[in-house]
């Protein structure tokens, strides 16, 4: 264990990087073309300063051998929040007479009104939703809990599966509010199946189930909500973190003033180039 240095983390980073194909060797999904993510590169780095911060907790190193590694550098992207058109149009495409169709209407609308992560959402307990206030309890990161508020149409959405479509559990105990049409908690990879298929459904290919919450939070913001409370719903543990979807709600003021302008509404660009004529006096009322 002593020999293990820095330099090998910086060379099994640098030979993630150079790799040109996904699953080798994997027991379960067939090799494909094409390099690891950056985000997916990023995160290996990190698992390895916290691997050897345990070490030497544990007394196996005298020290942090990976703590100068630097993780290599994520491309600032620019995340496209889903418009209003696009929720309505996937919101559209949702059959709510079947269990299966109510099934996924409900956990996108929960998705799209709270802002939770998928973790959360597959965990959420019949138990810690408080129906008449309109909230449920969630454990987010580091086992944090927190309230996250739902609105009326959510509410009654889940109301609506509870009731009448929720499959039979195996389990006469299960608390678990998501099941799978054989009556068992719900996956990650289920409900990331059902967000594949809608994004087929829809023409979106960038959805995925995070995109939802990046969706919430910006829709949150311009419809008047403030960053201090969208921080506590999100359960960000920094202000930073959630400052980010103010650049991205701004974009979405900036389009709404381009079509509701008062003064480009007045026709003014269609007059000719040069000195402004007269427009006459506006009346202005309270």
């Amino acid at each position: 264990m002593s020999e293990l240095t820095v330099d090998d983390a910086r060379a099994f980073i640098k030979y993630l990087m150079d790799r040109t194909t996904r699953y080798p060797d994997h027991v379960l999904r067939t090799e494909m073309a094409g390099g690891l993510a950056p985000t997916t590169i990023h995160g290996y780095a990190r698992s390895q300063r916290t691997f050897a911060g345990w070490l030497q907790r544990e007394g196996y190193t005298d020290e942090n051998v990976f703590e100068g590694l630097k993780p290599p550098k994520l491309p600032q992207t620019l995340i496209q929040p889903l418009t209003e058109d696009e929720i309505r149009r996937i919101l559209l495409l949702i059959p709510q007479h079947t269990t299966e169709g109510m099934l996924n209407y409900t956990i996108i609308l929960t998705f799209l009104d709270t802002g939770i992560r998928l973790s959360e959402l597959i965990h959420l307990k019949i138990a810690d939703i408080d129906f008449t206030v309109g909230q449920f309890k969630v454990f987010g990161k580091g086992a944090k809990e927190r309230i996250v508020p739902m609105g009326y149409a959510t509410r009654c959405a889940i109301i609506r599966y509870k009731d009448s479509f929720r499959p039979t559990p195996v389990n006469p105990n299960e608390s678990h509010l998501f099941l799978s049409m054989a009556g068992t908690p719900i996956s990650e990879a289920s409900v990331e199946k059902i967000v594949q298929r809608l994004a087929r459904k829809a023409n979106l290919p960038r959805l995925h189930p995070h995109l939802f919450r990046h969706s919430f939070a910006v829709r949150y913001l311009v419809n008047g909500g403030d960053v201090f409370t969208l921080q506590k719903i999100l359960g960000h543990a920094a202000l930073e973190m959630t400052r980010r979807y103010v650049t991205l709600a701004s974009g979405d003021v900036k389009e709404k003033h381009r079509l509701y302008s008062p003064i480009d509404n007045l026709g003014l660009a269609e007059r000719q180039r040069g000195r402004p004529k007269s427009i006459g006096k506006l009346a202005v009322q309270e």
